[in-house]
């Protein structure tokens, strides 16, 4: 071979080798794919993981690329893993297809799986799905393990945002923790970071993010499995409920900025809370419940009867829609105080035997479709004591008393004189 062909050749190649990756997007997210499924490609630019278009944050880039799959027969222990910040372990790109707004990635898992990443837009413009296919390319049954992590980097505080995991019903989910720096290798031991297998709102803040792992049981050779992931973002915590509704998320995670601007505490998820969620995976699917802390205007304690000093559900929703006494059962969170409750509907109410002062209460909604989907908020109150009008002495030399004594004594002499 001439050294022109092989220059030729070169020049040919390398090109290929970078367009193996994509960034696609939709209008309102960007998803980069790189060629085994995994996301951040790291040869094209911009650097990309979950990036919101309405303010260009990135939910993942800030810090480490740490996003990764991983695949295990359990029949044989076996198993690989891939991610932009852990390696490539077992894994191999069989074939990468892109355009604008679409990519499908196929793998080859150490000779016992071809998977399958198809990312396209979904039926919210705030999601991307990704259909996952695992296919048995053996000879012998296997028992399909899969596993999907990253660490959220949430704008404006990232490395230390506050992370959600709801598990929902699927008995194939057998693992869930906050540990986002894990390999995703499903053999693999994860501690987590500050819980493992538990459904958490608004853990931390801290720098932590999601790992699930599913078994899907035994594929016998030539069969597959299926199932669905969600990447997505919304402005809000609210937002980012309403979009996993349209989704039909079974399990999921969010990942929103502890303080927005930097300096106020934040629990709304603005400017932007990010979406990991699943479905197809043998669950039911999960309501969205968000409780929002309530602030009254200062009152005066009643004499008699009672007052309302707020409304606790006029700012909760239920998969972004307004929560209602129908949709949601509320209750006390602790002990109330004498003379302060809270009503089904929502109203905080103040009666006379309320000791007057400052307030800060809790209470929980949950769905009243899924009773384990709750969120619990914060209502805060001033109570005073009413004014009492105490009648001013008037000194006995006043001309008042003195008329006053005048006219009692004439009164005294008339029945007198009658």
């Amino acid at each position: 071979m001439t050294w022109g062909k092989w220059l030729a050749g070169m020049l040919v190649s390398v090109p290929a080798m970078v367009l193996a990756q994509a960034n696609i997007e939709n209008g309102t997210l960007r998803i980069g794919v790189r060629a085994d499924g995994s996301l951040m490609p790291e040869d094209i630019s911009p650097l990309t993981g979950i990036t919101y278009l309405a303010n260009g944050a990135d939910g993942l880039t800030p810090g480490c690329y740490c996003e990764a799959w991983g695949i295990a027969d359990a029949v044989t222990s076996t198993s690989g893993f891939t991610g932009a910040s852990v390696g490539i372990n077992g894994i191999t790109s069989e074939s990468f297809t892109s355009t604008a707004t679409t990519a499908t990635a196929v793998a080859n898992a150490f000779g016992t799986f071809r998977v399958t990443h198809a990312f396209a837009p979904s039926t919210t413009n705030n999601i991307y799905e990704v259909k996952v296919t695992i296919e048995n390319i053996s000879s012998a049954p296997v028992e399909a393990l899969y596993g999907r992590a990253m660490d959220w980097d949430v704008f404006p505080t990232q490395f230390n945002e506050y992370t959600t995991i709801q598990r929902g019903s699927s008995t194939a989910l057998v693992f869930s923790s906050d540990n986002g720096f894990h390999t995703a290798d499903p053999l693999e031991d994860d501690p987590g970071i500050l819980f493992v297998n538990q459904d958490v709102d608004d853990s931390g803040p801290t720098d932590h993010g999601a790992h699930f792992r599913f078994n899907f049981g035994t594929i016998a050779p030539g069969a597959k499995v299926e199932f669905t992931i969600g990447y997505g973002v919304a402005g809000n915590q609210a937002d980012a409920l309403a979009a996993l509704a349209t989704f039909g998320a079974e399990a999921y995670s969010l990942g929103k900025p502890s303080e927005n601007p930097p300096g106020t505490p934040n629990t709304d998820g603005t400017p932007n809370t990010f979406i990991f969620a699943f479905k197809g995976i043998g669950g039911v699917q999960l309501i969205g419940v968000d409780a929002t802390d309530d602030a009254a205007p200062a009152l005066t304690r009643p004499a008699t009867g009672t007052v309302t000093a707020v409304n606790v559900l006029a700012n909760d929703t239920v998969d972004g829609v307004a929560a209602t006494p129908g949709s949601v059962t509320l209750t006390a969170v602790g002990t109330w105080p004498a003379g302060i409750t809270v009503s089904p509907d929502g109203n905080v109410l103040v009666g006379p035997t309320a000791a007057a002062g400052a307030y800060t209460l809790g209470y929980q909604i949950c769905s009243t479709v899924q009773a384990t989907q709750c969120d619990t908020a914060n209502v805060t109150l001033q109570v005073d004591a009413p004014v009492v009008v105490v009648p001013k002495a008037v000194p006995v030399g006043h001309p008042l008393v003195l008329a006053g004594l005048g006219l009692l004594l004439m009164g005294v002499a008339r029945r007198k004189l009658v």
